[in-house]
């Protein structure tokens, strides 16, 4: 049975080189080579099951299986919680791995719920007209976004 990582050398192995030199566990070659294999474990183990299964003969084929196409609209909400004011919001329109159309951010600042919606309404009436006659009638992921991080320039936020 293989012997168990140590901890304390796992974590070692995340840090750059000269911060783990600095600890006073470093041991030199031996903790060079325990960082290496640490970080590489997983690479390691895969080839090692790799040439097994070829020198036994039980390689398990790779299958490729498609992927559905299918739309997904995305809003971004920038707020910094669910009950917070909304700041600014931008959307996406999805089809499988490819973005094909983008609202950019506006700032909602005075805007009323009703407002919000009637704009959402209208930017899902707008990806509707990419999808050849299938209609979207509500987001499919609403991702919430600190305003902090706010591409609208100028912003309120930063004056």
């Amino acid at each position: 049975m293989a012997r168990a990582i140590a901890e304390k050398c796992r974590r070692c192995s995340k840090l750059p080189v000269d911060q783990a030199k600095l600890k006073e566990c470093w041991v030199g070659q031996r903790c060079h080579v325990r960082r290496s294999s640490y970080k590489h474990r997983d690479r390691y183990n895969r080839n090692k099951k790799r040439k097994y299964q070829l020198q036994t003969g039980k390689l398990i084929p790779e299958v490729t299986v498609e992927v559905p196409v299918k739309p997904a609209a995305i809003r971004r909400m920038y707020r910094a919680r669910r009950d917070a004011p909304l700041h600014a919001m931008s959307a996406e329109l999805w089809i499988g791995q490819k973005r094909v159309a983008i609202v950019e951010p506006v700032h909602t600042l005075g805007w009323t719920n009703s407002d919000v919606t009637k704009y959402s309404r209208n930017i899902l009436n707008r990806f509707s007209e990419h999808l050849d006659g299938k209609v979207l009638h509500q987001f499919d992921s609403q991702v919430e976004v600190d305003p902090s991080q706010c591409p609208i320039r100028p912003c309120p936020l930063f004056p």
